[in-house]
Protein backbone atom coordinates (compact mmCIF):
# COMPACT_ATOMS: atom_id res chain seq x y z
CA UNK A 1 0.00 0.00 0.00
CA UNK A 2 1.27 3.54 -0.81
CA UNK A 3 2.02 5.96 1.66
CA UNK A 4 -0.29 8.03 0.40
CA UNK A 5 -3.21 5.96 0.48
CA UNK A 6 -1.97 5.11 4.35
CA UNK A 7 -1.84 8.69 5.07
CA UNK A 8 -5.56 9.34 3.49
CA UNK A 9 -7.00 6.53 5.49
CA UNK A 10 -5.64 7.43 8.68
CA UNK A 11 -6.89 10.62 7.91
CA UNK A 12 -9.82 10.42 6.95
CA UNK A 13 -10.22 8.56 10.40
CA UNK A 14 -9.58 11.32 12.41
CA UNK A 15 -11.71 13.27 10.53
CA UNK A 16 -14.43 11.22 10.81
CA UNK A 17 -14.21 11.29 14.74
CA UNK A 18 -13.44 15.04 15.26
CA UNK A 19 -16.86 15.59 13.22
CA UNK A 20 -19.09 13.33 15.80
CA UNK A 21 -21.18 15.08 18.65
CA UNK A 22 -22.47 13.31 21.63
CA UNK A 23 -25.90 13.60 23.03
CA UNK A 24 -27.29 13.65 26.32
CA UNK A 25 -26.41 10.31 28.24
CA UNK A 26 -29.00 7.82 29.97
CA UNK A 27 -28.27 5.70 33.16
CA UNK A 28 -29.29 2.60 34.15
CA UNK A 29 -27.69 0.72 37.09
CA UNK A 30 -23.73 0.74 36.63
CA UNK A 31 -24.12 2.13 33.18
CA UNK A 32 -24.91 5.19 30.79
CA UNK A 33 -25.06 5.47 27.17
CA UNK A 34 -24.39 8.26 25.37
CA UNK A 35 -25.63 9.19 21.64
CA UNK A 36 -23.52 9.39 19.07
CA UNK A 37 -24.32 11.96 15.91
CA UNK A 38 -22.64 12.99 12.41
CA UNK A 39 -22.37 10.64 9.70
CA UNK A 40 -18.46 9.57 9.07
CA UNK A 41 -18.91 9.68 5.69
CA UNK A 42 -18.92 13.45 5.47
CA UNK A 43 -21.37 14.54 2.63
CA UNK A 44 -20.63 11.67 0.73
CA UNK A 45 -23.36 9.41 -0.64
CA UNK A 46 -24.20 6.49 2.26
CA UNK A 47 -22.62 3.42 1.22
CA UNK A 48 -25.28 0.41 0.64
CA UNK A 49 -24.20 -2.81 2.48
CA UNK A 50 -26.20 -5.58 5.22
CA UNK A 51 -24.75 -6.32 8.18
CA UNK A 52 -23.69 -9.88 8.55
CA UNK A 53 -26.49 -10.63 10.58
CA UNK A 54 -28.47 -9.56 8.39
CA UNK A 55 -27.27 -11.21 5.11
CA UNK A 56 -27.02 -14.52 7.07
CA UNK A 57 -30.60 -14.04 8.33
CA UNK A 58 -31.40 -13.36 4.31
CA UNK A 59 -29.44 -16.15 2.77
CA UNK A 60 -26.96 -14.38 1.55
CA UNK A 61 -23.69 -15.13 3.36
CA UNK A 62 -22.88 -18.33 4.23
CA UNK A 63 -20.31 -19.08 6.72
CA UNK A 64 -18.42 -22.57 6.95
CA UNK A 65 -15.66 -24.25 8.44
CA UNK A 66 -12.59 -24.90 5.99
CA UNK A 67 -12.66 -28.32 4.05
CA UNK A 68 -10.05 -28.67 6.45
CA UNK A 69 -11.05 -27.35 9.79
CA UNK A 70 -8.85 -24.67 11.40
CA UNK A 71 -9.64 -22.77 15.07
CA UNK A 72 -8.27 -19.03 13.38
CA UNK A 73 -9.65 -19.35 9.92
CA UNK A 74 -13.45 -19.75 8.03
CA UNK A 75 -14.92 -19.50 5.15
CA UNK A 76 -17.50 -16.46 4.35
CA UNK A 77 -19.33 -16.61 0.93
CA UNK A 78 -21.18 -14.04 -0.42
CA UNK A 79 -23.70 -14.82 -2.46
CA UNK A 80 -25.46 -11.31 -2.89
CA UNK A 81 -24.71 -8.63 -5.03
CA UNK A 82 -24.58 -5.72 -1.70
CA UNK A 83 -21.56 -5.57 0.49
CA UNK A 84 -21.70 -7.51 3.91
CA UNK A 85 -20.60 -5.54 6.89
CA UNK A 86 -18.64 -8.17 9.41
CA UNK A 87 -18.22 -5.72 12.94
CA UNK A 88 -14.99 -6.77 14.76
CA UNK A 89 -16.04 -8.93 17.74
CA UNK A 90 -19.21 -10.46 16.03
CA UNK A 91 -19.80 -13.69 17.27
CA UNK A 92 -20.68 -16.68 14.88
CA UNK A 93 -21.99 -19.90 16.21
CA UNK A 94 -22.28 -23.43 15.03
CA UNK A 95 -19.38 -25.55 12.56
CA UNK A 96 -16.86 -27.32 15.16
CA UNK A 97 -17.30 -24.30 17.74
CA UNK A 98 -18.37 -20.70 18.35
CA UNK A 99 -16.40 -17.84 16.91
CA UNK A 100 -15.55 -14.45 17.05
CA UNK A 101 -14.45 -12.10 14.20
CA UNK A 102 -10.77 -10.73 14.93
CA UNK A 103 -11.27 -7.19 13.28
CA UNK A 104 -14.13 -5.37 10.47
CA UNK A 105 -13.91 -6.02 7.18
CA UNK A 106 -16.20 -4.84 4.36
CA UNK A 107 -16.74 -7.99 1.64
CA UNK A 108 -17.65 -7.11 -2.01
CA UNK A 109 -20.87 -8.58 -3.49
CA UNK A 110 -20.09 -11.93 -5.21
CA UNK A 111 -16.76 -11.86 -3.16
CA UNK A 112 -15.33 -15.27 -0.60
CA UNK A 113 -13.26 -14.43 1.77
CA UNK A 114 -11.24 -16.38 4.31
CA UNK A 115 -12.11 -14.60 7.73
CA UNK A 116 -9.45 -14.63 10.49
CA UNK A 117 -11.60 -15.67 13.71
CA UNK A 118 -10.96 -16.94 17.39
CA UNK A 119 -12.59 -20.06 19.25
CA UNK A 120 -15.03 -18.60 22.33
CA UNK A 121 -16.23 -22.27 23.14
CA UNK A 122 -12.70 -24.13 23.75
CA UNK A 123 -14.24 -27.48 25.10
CA UNK A 124 -15.86 -28.22 21.58
CA UNK A 125 -14.40 -29.77 18.33
CA UNK A 126 -17.19 -31.18 17.05
CA UNK A 127 -19.82 -30.13 13.96
CA UNK A 128 -23.37 -29.10 15.31
CA UNK A 129 -24.47 -26.91 11.98
CA UNK A 130 -22.44 -26.95 8.66
CA UNK A 131 -23.32 -22.95 8.84
CA UNK A 132 -22.79 -20.12 11.03
CA UNK A 133 -25.88 -18.25 12.42
CA UNK A 134 -25.66 -14.92 14.23
CA UNK A 135 -24.31 -14.86 17.72
CA UNK A 136 -23.88 -11.83 20.02
CA UNK A 137 -20.82 -9.24 20.04
CA UNK A 138 -17.94 -10.06 22.22
CA UNK A 139 -18.03 -8.83 26.02
CA UNK A 140 -16.53 -5.38 26.11
CA UNK A 141 -13.28 -6.80 27.86
CA UNK A 142 -13.07 -8.75 25.69
CA UNK A 143 -13.15 -6.88 22.64
CA UNK A 144 -10.99 -4.43 24.56
CA UNK A 145 -8.14 -7.14 25.48
CA UNK A 146 -8.75 -8.66 21.58
CA UNK A 147 -8.21 -5.14 20.18
CA UNK A 148 -4.70 -4.97 21.62
CA UNK A 149 -3.23 -8.70 20.98
CA UNK A 150 -4.32 -7.88 16.74
CA UNK A 151 -2.65 -4.63 16.88
CA UNK A 152 0.55 -6.49 18.10
CA UNK A 153 -0.07 -9.15 15.75
CA UNK A 154 -0.73 -6.85 12.72
CA UNK A 155 2.26 -4.97 13.94
CA UNK A 156 4.77 -7.79 13.45
CA UNK A 157 3.11 -9.89 10.89
CA UNK A 158 0.66 -7.78 8.53
CA UNK A 159 -2.51 -10.33 9.60
CA UNK A 160 -5.19 -9.39 12.03
CA UNK A 161 -4.60 -12.56 14.57
CA UNK A 162 -5.38 -12.58 18.52
CA UNK A 163 -3.64 -14.93 21.14
CA UNK A 164 -6.41 -18.13 21.35
CA UNK A 165 -5.11 -19.07 24.69
CA UNK A 166 -5.96 -15.41 25.98
CA UNK A 167 -9.13 -15.57 24.59
CA UNK A 168 -9.85 -18.89 26.33
CA UNK A 169 -8.88 -17.58 29.69
CA UNK A 170 -10.71 -14.47 29.69
CA UNK A 171 -14.01 -16.63 28.59
CA UNK A 172 -13.41 -18.71 31.65
CA UNK A 173 -12.63 -15.23 33.77
CA UNK A 174 -16.29 -13.98 32.67
CA UNK A 175 -18.04 -17.43 33.14
CA UNK A 176 -16.32 -17.62 36.76
CA UNK A 177 -17.75 -14.11 37.34
CA UNK A 178 -21.25 -14.48 35.93
CA UNK A 179 -21.82 -18.05 37.64
CA UNK A 180 -22.15 -19.48 34.19
CA UNK A 181 -21.38 -23.36 33.79
CA UNK A 182 -21.22 -24.26 29.80
CA UNK A 183 -20.34 -27.98 29.02
CA UNK A 184 -17.93 -26.44 26.33
CA UNK A 185 -17.32 -23.56 27.99
CA UNK A 186 -18.75 -21.33 25.77
CA UNK A 187 -18.50 -17.23 25.71
CA UNK A 188 -22.73 -17.53 24.30
CA UNK A 189 -24.00 -19.38 27.05
CA UNK A 190 -22.92 -16.65 29.48
CA UNK A 191 -25.24 -14.56 27.59
CA UNK A 192 -27.65 -17.02 28.65
CA UNK A 193 -26.89 -17.54 31.79
CA UNK A 194 -27.35 -13.32 32.57
CA UNK A 195 -30.31 -13.06 29.71
CA UNK A 196 -32.43 -11.86 32.02
CA UNK A 197 -30.11 -9.08 33.90
CA UNK A 198 -29.33 -7.87 29.85
CA UNK A 199 -32.97 -7.85 28.87
CA UNK A 200 -33.21 -5.09 31.75
CA UNK A 201 -29.98 -3.08 30.26
CA UNK A 202 -31.74 -3.62 26.68
CA UNK A 203 -35.16 -2.13 27.56
CA UNK A 204 -33.07 0.91 29.09
CA UNK A 205 -31.24 1.78 26.78
CA UNK A 206 -33.37 1.63 23.40
CA UNK A 207 -31.59 3.06 20.28
CA UNK A 208 -31.77 6.58 19.96
CA UNK A 209 -33.01 8.39 16.38
CA UNK A 210 -30.43 9.45 14.43
CA UNK A 211 -27.90 7.97 16.59
CA UNK A 212 -24.60 6.59 14.21
CA UNK A 213 -23.09 4.65 17.58
CA UNK A 214 -22.97 5.44 21.12
CA UNK A 215 -20.21 5.67 24.03
CA UNK A 216 -20.60 3.81 26.90
CA UNK A 217 -19.59 4.94 30.83
CA UNK A 218 -19.70 1.60 33.42
CA UNK A 219 -18.60 2.11 36.63
CA UNK A 220 -17.92 5.32 37.24
CA UNK A 221 -15.68 5.76 33.65
CA UNK A 222 -15.47 5.82 30.49
CA UNK A 223 -15.42 2.27 28.46
CA UNK A 224 -15.18 2.77 24.88
CA UNK A 225 -17.18 3.82 21.76
CA UNK A 226 -18.95 2.00 18.61
CA UNK A 227 -18.75 3.74 16.08
CA UNK A 228 -20.64 3.38 12.64
CA UNK A 229 -20.84 5.45 9.12
CA UNK A 230 -24.54 5.69 9.10
CA UNK A 231 -27.60 5.45 11.45
CA UNK A 232 -29.36 2.41 9.82
CA UNK A 233 -26.02 0.38 11.18
CA UNK A 234 -26.00 1.60 14.22
CA UNK A 235 -29.71 0.60 14.83
CA UNK A 236 -29.04 -2.73 13.98
CA UNK A 237 -26.52 -3.63 15.93
CA UNK A 238 -27.15 -1.34 19.05
CA UNK A 239 -29.40 -3.88 21.14
CA UNK A 240 -26.11 -6.34 20.46
CA UNK A 241 -23.87 -3.85 21.75
CA UNK A 242 -25.71 -2.92 24.58
CA UNK A 243 -25.99 -6.61 26.06
CA UNK A 244 -22.00 -6.69 25.45
CA UNK A 245 -21.43 -4.36 27.41
CA UNK A 246 -23.59 -4.93 30.20
CA UNK A 247 -22.58 -8.00 30.68
CA UNK A 248 -19.11 -6.59 32.30
CA UNK A 249 -21.18 -3.70 34.02
CA UNK A 250 -23.50 -6.26 35.87
CA UNK A 251 -21.32 -7.10 38.14
CA UNK A 252 -19.15 -4.23 38.36
CA UNK A 253 -18.64 -1.32 41.30
CA UNK A 254 -21.42 0.95 41.76
CA UNK A 255 -20.16 4.40 41.17
CA UNK A 256 -21.66 7.91 40.37
CA UNK A 257 -22.78 7.97 36.42
CA UNK A 258 -20.44 9.80 34.35
CA UNK A 259 -21.35 13.04 32.62
CA UNK A 260 -21.55 13.96 29.17
CA UNK A 261 -18.48 16.37 29.47
CA UNK A 262 -16.60 13.22 30.39
CA UNK A 263 -17.53 10.78 27.43
CA UNK A 264 -16.83 14.83 25.20
CA UNK A 265 -13.16 14.60 26.77
CA UNK A 266 -12.96 10.67 25.91
CA UNK A 267 -13.36 11.48 22.08
CA UNK A 268 -11.15 14.63 22.29
CA UNK A 269 -7.93 12.44 22.80
CA UNK A 270 -8.10 10.52 19.29
CA UNK A 271 -7.71 14.60 17.99
CA UNK A 272 -3.96 13.86 17.58
CA UNK A 273 -3.81 10.34 17.63
CA UNK A 274 -1.25 8.25 15.99
CA UNK A 275 -1.68 5.73 13.45
CA UNK A 276 -0.86 3.12 11.40
CA UNK A 277 -3.04 1.69 8.46
CA UNK A 278 -2.86 -1.90 7.30
CA UNK A 279 -4.59 -3.56 3.88
CA UNK A 280 -8.13 -5.10 4.68
CA UNK A 281 -8.29 -8.46 3.76
CA UNK A 282 -11.89 -7.41 1.99
CA UNK A 283 -12.06 -3.96 0.92
CA UNK A 284 -10.51 -1.15 2.51
CA UNK A 285 -8.01 -0.31 4.97
CA UNK A 286 -7.81 -1.47 8.51
CA UNK A 287 -6.64 1.49 10.64
CA UNK A 288 -5.59 1.51 14.05
CA UNK A 289 -4.55 4.65 16.34
CA UNK A 290 -3.35 4.85 19.81
CA UNK A 291 -3.85 8.20 22.10
CA UNK A 292 -3.62 8.93 25.61
CA UNK A 293 -6.01 6.55 27.41
CA UNK A 294 -7.72 5.79 23.96
CA UNK A 295 -7.04 2.52 21.45
CA UNK A 296 -9.15 2.36 18.35
CA UNK A 297 -9.85 0.13 15.51
CA UNK A 298 -10.85 1.16 12.22
CA UNK A 299 -12.29 0.07 8.95
CA UNK A 300 -11.69 2.87 5.81
CA UNK A 301 -13.06 2.37 2.48
CA UNK A 302 -13.53 4.75 -0.45
CA UNK A 303 -12.71 7.52 2.39
CA UNK A 304 -15.46 6.54 4.62
CA UNK A 305 -14.64 5.43 8.45
CA UNK A 306 -17.48 2.48 8.02
CA UNK A 307 -16.64 1.41 11.56
CA UNK A 308 -14.67 1.73 14.58
CA UNK A 309 -14.30 0.89 18.20
CA UNK A 310 -12.88 2.89 20.62
CA UNK A 311 -11.81 1.62 24.11
CA UNK A 312 -10.48 3.00 27.16
CA UNK A 313 -6.83 2.20 28.65
CA UNK A 314 -4.78 1.83 31.83
CA UNK A 315 -1.03 1.78 31.07
CA UNK A 316 0.64 1.41 28.12
CA UNK A 317 -0.78 -0.27 24.87
CA UNK A 318 1.32 -3.46 23.34
CA UNK A 319 2.64 -2.09 20.61
CA UNK A 320 2.12 1.33 21.11
CA UNK A 321 5.90 2.14 20.95
CA UNK A 322 6.21 0.58 17.50
CA UNK A 323 3.09 2.57 16.44
CA UNK A 324 4.32 5.76 17.80
CA UNK A 325 7.38 5.58 15.92
CA UNK A 326 6.10 4.18 12.70
CA UNK A 327 3.37 7.35 12.53
CA UNK A 328 6.17 9.63 12.93
CA UNK A 329 8.14 7.93 9.97
CA UNK A 330 4.43 7.89 8.28
CA UNK A 331 4.30 12.14 8.67
CA UNK A 332 7.42 12.42 7.72
CA UNK A 333 6.74 11.02 4.13
CA UNK A 334 3.77 12.41 3.43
Amino acid sequence: MAAEEKGAAGQAMLRALGRIEIGDGKAHDRMVVFPAYGGSNGGQERLRYRTLQEAIAEGGVEVTERPSATVPELVLRNRSETMVLVVDGEEIVGGRQNRIVNASFLVAGGATVVLPVSCVEQGRWREVSPRFSAGEASFFSLRREKQAQVRESLSYSGRPTADQGAIWEAVARQEARMGSHSPSGAMHDIYRTRSSDLASYERAFPYVADATGLIVAMNGQVAGAELFDQPRTADVLWAKLVRSYALDAVEGEAAEPVTRDAAVRFLERTRDARYEVYPSLALGEDVRLAADGVIGAGLVYAGVLVHVSLFRTVGPVAGQGRMARASVRQRQRE
